[in-house]
């Protein structure tokens, strides 16, 4: 269940429970002013001014405790000193029947209503009898302890009793769901908002670790350019300005030169076209990732003829996404360029392998491996870097290194969980039920013979 539905559902909660308690809370007052009505409206003949009054008064400060009661968050001490308040109240409104006034028993019904709803379930109870026995002791002696009277008298007031009891309790039970309620709402909102601000983190931090991609490969592509193309155009350049001095003086060496000179351009064009390879690698789009390997092995051929390449690739790949292929694309395109730059390898071996979930891409050359003479140009450095933290990204691990005896290797490992297609599932549910029909057929036939 996702947390906004866990908050509807809280404030819903908290809603009608909230509903409820403040129309029980509203009850105990209309109790009240009907107890005052019926007492004073039953008791016109022995009605005066001095039992009106001090009814009245008793009533009033009776409401005045009542609502402090109930608007206040009371201590423990208050909390106790305001019901023994309203129970003496109480039973001294109920002695006010000696003196003429009709005897108000639904105060008493209210009496046990905030024991319930205010006091722990022990306490409630213990105090609801001692309540009913001041009861029953009022009712003697106003009816001469004629127990006829009396028995009558207790036995209707006790059912009411034990009901006001039990929808006292529910209603506090109520009220404890509500603040739990409320406290989940809490909860809920802040943990919200926890999660949106952990998103906007991580989408931040995936904003940066993005440029820093960006930045960290046209860094790098920068350097291969530099170090290769502009290497490559600087001996031309000087080329050309010895092929303009000795076209008069030495022509056959100017004729040499200008054999070099287009040596040197045609290896100027290879670079522009490995570094529109590697900035557009159009290949993985509309090939799998196996075709689109394999093309990179034979543009590797292509441009390091001195190498012998050997592409393993006999797998069956699980589904992979296109960031996946991407990255593996990538990991394949820079080893075969760091190989052919700077390994002088006589043999490279490509390998790709998926098993037990685990998919596995080795580049392996017997080459001279690391250099430690230029640090920007080792097998380790800006390419594989950058490559490490990509396959990081999405999960995986990558490890590189000298090779025994001899040589450098870079292992690339990512957990992919293997999960059939559609229509893998598709054709093995109708196999399925191929294999259930020829299973049935003899039963069939034993019944019809």
């Amino acid at each position: 269940m996702s947390s906004q539905r866990k908050a509807d559902r809280a404030l819903t909660s908290m809603t009608i429970e909230g509903t409820l308690y403040t129309a029980g809370r509203s009850t105990a007052f209309i109790t009240l002013i009907i107890g005052y009505l019926l007492t004073i409206l039953t008791s016109p003949p022995h009605l005066t001014i001095v039992n009106f009054m001090v009814f009245t008064v008793l009533q009033v400060i009776y409401c005045a405790v009542l609502w402090w009661l109930i608007k206040n968050e009371l201590s423990e001490n208050l909390l106790i000193f305001a019901i023994v308040m309203l129970t003496i109240l109480t039973v001294a409104t109920g002695l006010l029947s000696f003196i003429g006034l009709q005897w108000d028993w639904l105060l008493y019904l209210v009496m046990i209503s905030i024991y319930f709803m205010a006091l722990s379930l022990r306490v409630a109870v213990i105090s609801g009898i001692l309540l009913y026995l001041l009861l029953a002791l009022n009712l003697g002696f106003l009816n001469n302890w004629d127990w006829s009277h009396l028995y009558v008298s207790l036995l209707s007031l006790f059912p009411a009793f034990v009901f006001v009891a039990v929808f006292s309790l529910m209603f506090r039970i109520l009220g404890i769901q509500k603040e739990h309620a409320e406290r989940l709402l809490h909860q809920l909102e802040e943990s919200n908002a926890e999660l949106e601000q952990a998103h906007r983190q991580l989408q931040s931090y995936a904003n940066e670790v993005e440029e820093l991609t960006v930045v960290r490969e046209r860094t790098r592509m920068a350097r291969e350019i530099h170090d290769t193309l502009g290497h490559y155009l600087s001996i031309l350049t000087i080329q050309l300005e010895t092929i303009s001095k000795l076209q008069e003086r030495d022509p056959a060496r100017a004729a040499v030169e200008i054999a070099e000179a287009r040596r040197v351009a045609s290896l100027s064009m290879q670079e522009v076209r490995n570094a529109i390879a590697a900035l557009r690698p159009t290949s993985i789009a509309t090939l799998s990732l196996t075709q689109a390997i394999t093309q990179l092995g034979n543009e590797f051929e292509q441009s390091a003829t001195e190498t012998e390449l050997t592409l393993d690739l006999d797998t069956q790949l699980p589904p992979i996404s296109p960031d996946l292929q991407v990255a593996l694309y990538r990991a394949a395109q820079e080893t075969l360029t760091n190989v052919r730059r700077h390994a002088h390898a006589s043999k490279v071996l490509v390998r790709l392998r998926y098993e037990d979930d685990l998919l596995e891409l080795v580049v392996l050359d017997n080459g001279s491996g690391a250099s430690s003479d230029d640090e920007d140009n080792q097998p380790g450095g800006f390419g594989l870097i950058g490559l490490r933290e990509r396959i990081e990204l999405l999960g995986g691990q990558v490890t590189y290194g000298p090779a025994e005896p001899a040589g450098y290797r870079v292992c690339i490992q990512i957990y992919v969980p293997f999960k059939p297609s559609p229509g893998e599932i598709s054709d093995e549910v109708t196999s399925g039920r191929k294999e259930e029909d020829r299973s049935h057929e003899p039963a069939h036939s034993h019944i019809e013979h």
